[in-house]
């Protein structure tokens, strides 16, 4: 089981989410993310051009799950820190995310959960999850990287028209014992990331 936010974001069988992006304003967009039955599973707000860039993801009810920030740029690469609720305390921790390279045309991110042991030589350490692709063409895929075990991928690619605009919807299908509200954040984090280029 893979679960970084709660258990209860686990499904034991394949989990398909549709994530509408829709641009609010120039600094703000929002994601909302419904199940097949159009029922409000999660929203994300947040300012994409603000310093911190941060994001809240919150369950249908506003209850605020996890708020994502980014630490600015490590070696020209972003790196993205993701909270429990609205935290910014260490030991709340949940992951962090980094681009694996500056220059490509697609957004790779190396995942790391926080480590049982404080290290000083972060760039020893093999990532704990990895994502490659974007949502773009239906590209986006999450793995784990030991086993090389597919986590969730994007299934249905989104329409062009509300591209320029900042509005479009993506469907992503999640395996079995993934933690969605994981997927959900890291998705928004390669979009974001995605962007900033």
């Amino acid at each position: 089981m893979v679960s970084v936010v709660e258990e209860m974001f686990c499904n034991p069988y394949i989990t398909e989410l549709m994530v509408r992006r829709r641009r609010e304003s120039l600094k703000r967009d929002r994601y909302d993310v419904y199940d097949l039955s159009d029922n409000l599973i999660f929203t994300i707000d947040g300012g994409t051009w603000n310093i911190r860039r941060k994001r809240v993801l919150r369950d249908a009810t506003g209850i605020p799950l996890l708020s994502m920030r980014t630490k600015g740029l490590v070696t020209m690469r972003y790196k993205w820190e993701v909270y429990k609720g609205e935290s910014t305390e260490s030991e709340d921790l949940l992951f962090s995310a980094r681009e694996q390279n500056l220059f490509s045309f697609k957004t790779s991110l190396n995942i790391y959960l926080p480590p049982q042991q404080p290290s000083t030589d972060i760039t020893s350490i093999e990532p704990d999850f990895r994502t490659s692709g974007r949502y773009i063409g239906s590209s986006f895929k999450l793995f784990e990287p030991i086993h090389n075990t597919l986590l969730a991928e994007v299934v249905h690619d989104f329409s062009w028209g509300g591209l320029i605009i900042g509005n479009y919807s993506f469907k992503v299908r999640v395996n079995p014992y993934v933690d969605f509200a994981f997927v959900i954040a890291l998705l928004v984090i390669a979009d974001d990331t995605s962007n900033l280029r």
